[in-house]
C-alpha cells in the first residue's frame, strides 16, 4: 500500500475551482476528471473560492467584541473616577462638619434646620 501524499500546484487548484464556479464541471466531476479526492476539492473551494464565508465571519465577529471590550473598559474607568470624586467630596464634607456623614446618612437630620444636625454634641460625639 502506497501511503505517500499527493500535492497539487496552487494554479491547478485555483483552475479546478475556476471550472467548478464557472459551471462547466461539478465537484464530483473534477474529482473524477483530475483524480481528485472530493474532500480536497472542497477544501479548494473554501480557499480560492469566491465565496468564503467563514473567515469573514471570524473577522467582524472578534472587531466587534473588542470594541464592546473597550467601550465597557471606558466606562468601568469613568465609574471608577466617579467613585473617587465622591469618597472624596464625602471626606471634605466630614472634616468641615466634624461629623462621620457615613455613620449619620438617614438617622434623622432636622429638615426645621437646613440640613443640620440638632442632636446634641454629646450624641455627635458617640456617633464617630
Amino acid at each position: 500500500m502506497n501511503n505517500e501524499r499527493k500535492r497539487y500546484q496552487e494554479a491547478f487548484k485555483r483552475h479546478v475551482v475556476a471550472e467548478i464556479e464557472g459551471g462547466k464541471l461539478s465537484q464530483a466531476d473534477a474529482s473524477r476528471e483530475y483524480g481528485v479526492p472530493k474532500f480536497h476539492v472542497r477544501l479548494w473551494l473554501e480557499e480560492y473560492g469566491k465565496f468564503r464565508p467563514k473567515k469573514n465571519i471570524v473577522e467582524v465577529v472578534m472587531k466587534s467584541e473588542k470594541d464592546r471590550i473597550a467601550e465597557l473598559e471606558k466606562a468601568l474607568a469613568g465609574s471608577h473616577l466617579k467613585v473617587v470624586v465622591y469618597e472624596e467630596l464625602i471626606r471634605q464634607a466630614d472634616k468641615a462638619l466634624k461629623v462621620d456623614l457615613k455613620k449619620t446618612f438617614g438617622t434623622g437630620l432636622s429638615e426645621s434646620s437646613g440640613g443640620r444636625d440638632t442632636r446634641s454634641r454629646k450624641s455627635v460625639k458617640r456617633s464617630k
